[in-house]
């Protein structure tokens, strides 16, 4: 995962397949970086270690390999780093430095390119995106610039690639968003849907798929009295037909209609499978909706998961749902959480805990990052603060935080 270009938002589609149960306290176990000679044509100091980095956003192929973009200080700037791993992360090896900057208050990203998330499709193919889009067909090496327009989430599902796109900021959301497709390793994307209705405020989008089926997500913002509900769209037969549906978690909510709850996330997982996190709009709790007919209907879980803000949501099938804390902002520490559960909500264990220290989180924004994503019914990865990356190799059951470095 990972979600919007602004917000920082990325959700892991998670395969968690193993029985929950206790979880013993993380261990910080060492990461190795491999120092190449690189060069950079965006201005910016090349790599030669991830020292002091912060996490913005990782993407998994499988168990072992992986890739991971980071912001690091170099003199009075900021500098973006690409590392990749084909030993789960255990070790990183420092990649190329793309043509590419990151958002850290002295960027015009009008101007130059700026992204916040990365995802590859194979291990060769891969995309930074996040307001602009790059594309890689040498596993990193080299990134080449899609000259399209902005890209505000984007999505590999099977052979294609889901994205979408916006022409500016400031209308106060993107402004005319459209929902694009190409084939994986592709730079010619045909529209889908010209014009991608969204909330007065428009906050972020999602797009999550399982086979055939695909929905997309345009998010409102919580903030102020301005409603937030999101407006998403559906498809059934791999992205030929699209249609609109209201916010689905309007009304199933503990007030009833009576208070407004807003969508703030989803997850797929196979067999049309889609879970979903809500949000009252005074943003004072949220719970877990599911749907099992690829979003036609949808339900509540019977219990709501206890946490602080809790803004992701993966699952594995309609009994083994996980949802993990949305990034915070600020100054100070905070814990946040991941909880799972085995048996479809109806009850929710804590699978790890970390401290995040909000003043040393993400350099451009403050935040601690934030997503979970599961490779294999076994190994999976949470990001819960910016300097390590949690695995599991037992399906959720334990949870191990190696730094990354």
């Amino acid at each position: 995962m990972a979600m919007s270009t602004r917000s920082l938002l990325a959700v892991g589609v998670a395969l968690l397949a193993a029985a929950c149960g206790s979880v013993p306290a993380g261990t910080v176990g060492p990461a190795k970086s491999v120092t190449p000679t690189t060069s950079s044509s965006s201005g910016q100091q090349a790599a030669t270690n991830l020292a002091h980095s912060s996490l913005l956003s990782t993407s998994w192929i499988s168990a072992t390999e992986g890739w991971a973009l980071a912001a690091q200080p170099c003199g009075k700037a900021t500098c973006t780093r690409l590392a990749h791993t084909t030993d789960g992360g255990q070790n990183w090896q420092v990649l190329p430095t793309p043509a590419a900057r990151v958002q850290d208050g002295s960027v015009n990203c009008s101007v130059q390119a700026c992204v916040s998330q990365i995802s590859f499709a194979s291990p060769e193919i891969g995309y930074l995106y996040g307001p602009a889009l790059l594309m890689t067909t040498d596993g990193g090496q080299t990134w080449h610039a899609d000259p399209g327009p902005q890209t505000e989430t984007l999505t590999v599902a099977g052979r294609a690639v889901y994205r979408v796109t916006y022409t500016s900021t400031g209308c106060p959301g993107p402004c005319q968003p459209s929902l694009q497709e190409a084939a994986v390793g592709s730079a010619s994307w045909r529209t889908l849907v010209g014009q991608l209705n969204e909330p007065g405020r428009s906050n972020s989008a999602q797009i999550v798929a399982s086979g055939p089926n695909v929905l997309v997500a345009l998010y409102g913002s919580l903030a102020g009295p301005v409603p937030a509900e999101a407006d998403v769209y559906s498809a059934a037969d791999a992205g030929g037909t699209w249609r609109q549906t209201a916010d689905p978690c309007g009304g199933l909510g503990p007030n009833g209609p009576k208070q407004e709850e807003d969508l703030i996330a989803l997850a797929a997982a196979p067999g049309g499978f889609f879970a979903g996190v809500c949000a009252p709009h005074n943003i004072t709790s949220t719970f877990i909706i599911t749907s099992a007919d690829a979003g036609a209907t949808w339900r509540p879980t019977a219990a709501t998961p206890r946490g602080q803000w809790l803004g992701f949501v993966a699952a594995a099938s309609p009994t083994r749902i996980a949802v993990a804390s949305g990034a915070l902002g600020g100054n100070g520490t905070d814990t946040a959480q991941l909880l799972i559960t085995a048996d479809g909500g109806r009850s929710w264990l804590t699978a790890a805990t970390d401290t995040q220290s909000l003043s040393g989180g993400n350099p451009i924004t403050g935040n601690a990052p934030a997503w979970v994503g599961f490779e294999t019914p076994l190994v999976g990865h949470w990001l819960g603060d910016p300097h390590g990356i949690w695995t599991t190799t037992d399906g959720g059951r334990h949870w191990t935080r190696t730094a990354f470095r």
